[in-house]
């Protein structure tokens, strides 16, 4: 098993985003027995182990990650302040900044500072089936604002 922060295990790992992700991939025949606060889950080397389901891999829990990101960032305004700095609609304040610094964008969320900090040497396997690139909803609202 694999030790993560709780900070880290909150956001992708949690029992409702565990569930959520079964749901997404269609495996739900757990939810006839159990909701999702009954499940069991750890962290291996080759996947997420949950008990109701079995394992579920790194790849899949990227896609999902990604595919969230994306629905979320769909709806946030974007004002571009400059043309390495943007101010992007938050739920926990009112605007986060995003700040583009050569190929690399950078959020002041929570979220994107926990991944930043513990998710390459916390969870590898996720980091590297996320392609080593650190996001967060707010980066993908940045990027595709300038489409």
């Amino acid at each position: 098993m694999i030790k993560i922060s709780s900070e880290l295990a909150s956001q992708h790992i949690s029992r409702h985003a565990i569930g959520d992700l079964l749901y997404y991939l269609e495996r739900i025949h757990w939810a006839n027995n159990c909701n999702y606060h009954q499940l069991t889950i750890e962290a291996w080397e080759v996947g997420i182990w949950v008990k109701e389901v079995g394992i579920i891999s790194y790849k899949d829990l990227a896609e999902f990650i990604r595919e969230t990101s994306i629905f979320k960032a769909s709806g946030l305004q974007v004002q571009q302040r400059s043309p390495n700095l943007f101010l992007v609609q938050g739920s926990q304040r009112p605007w986060y900044t995003v700040q583009r610094r050569s190929r690399q964008y950078i959020c002041e969320c929570m979220l994107y500072r926990c991944r930043r900090k513990r998710l390459r040497n916390e969870f590898p396997q996720l980091f590297e089936a996320l392609n080593k690139k650190i996001f967060c909803h707010h980066i993908i609202a940045a990027y595709q604002s300038l489409k």
